[in-house]
């Protein structure tokens, strides 16, 4: 059974990246979001930050919650697998006083985008779902969906703004049915942030070293759940095709110690 462990605080577990231009450009916002890499193979300018979110899995799924077991890990030792090569990466950067922060990424794996016509996870872990009836080429599985921050309300803002940006890709790009596997405790807070139906019963899979159930998403359902709470967040985040889009404000205290440091030293 997966244990989280208290002792592996969220602020343990978040990559700081020194010296990432995220926000060079909104140098005010709190938070931006977009598209960090497809297929395995991270967009121009964000090299650092697609590299560590591999290692921000890692700190959650094998050190804070133990989803994991360290033997699943890459060669390199952070959680990549074979399905990163057919996914599209998403992340949530936040302008902290420290750096830029990685609070939420998450991957939506693409049966077929890598040329082969592989089962996605949810296949093989419920077979039984799909024995008559396999999913089609451009089916999707939402998987490796992470928010973290010291602060409730920031992590649950994270995490809507990871289903914004995947529900954005979604309206923009010809994609098929769209399912995730996930912890029973789950899929009542999903359930009420967007419209998901449970289509199989929990069951122990070894790979998560936990009880979990698949769940399928009305992908217009949940833009329209995502709508009720942002009218026109969709909107931009489908013009921007996965480019960075910012949102809030840094903190007064914060902006103030940003100016003391713009100003040269006299001599």
């Amino acid at each position: 059974m997966s244990r989280i462990d208290r002792s592996v605080s969220n602020a343990a577990v978040i990559p700081v990246i020194a010296g990432s231009p995220a926000f060079i450009v909104e140098p005010e916002a709190r938070l931006a979001t977009g598209i960090i890499g497809v297929n395995g193979v991270a967009l121009p300018g964000f090299e650092d930050v697609y590299r560590q979110h591999f290692e921000f899995r890692r700190r959650v799924y094998v050190e804070q919650t133990g989803q994991l077991d360290p033997s699943d890990l890459s060669a390199d030792g952070t959680d990549r697998d074979a399905d990163d090569a057919r996914s599209v990466t998403f992340a949530v950067l936040e302008n902290a006083p420290e750096g830029v922060r990685i609070v939420g990424v998450a991957r939506t794996i693409i049966k077929g985008a890598d040329g082969e016509n592989r089962p996605l996870p949810v296949e093989e872990f419920c077979p039984e779902l799909f024995a008559d009836h396999p999913l089609d080429l451009g089916c999707v599985e939402v998987s490796r969906v992470i928010a973290r921050h010291e602060r409730v309300a920031m992590q649950e803002l994270i995490q809507w703004h990871l289903f914004a940006l995947m529900s954005a890709y979604f309206s923009s790009h010809d994609v098929g049915r769209t399912f995730a596997i996930i912890e029973p405790w789950l899929e009542r807070h999903l359930a009420g942030v967007l419209a998901i139906s449970r289509i199989g019963e929990p069951r122990y899979i070894e790979h998560y070293l936990d009880y979990n159930l698949p769940v399928e998403f009305d992908l217009a359902g949940s833009a329209a759940r995502i709508t009720e709470r942002n009218a026109t967040i969709l909107g931009t985040l489908e013009a921007a095709d996965g480019a960075l889009e910012y949102f809030g404000r840094v903190s007064r205290a914060q902006r103030a110690a940003a100016v003391v440091d713009a100003v040269p030293e006299s001599g």
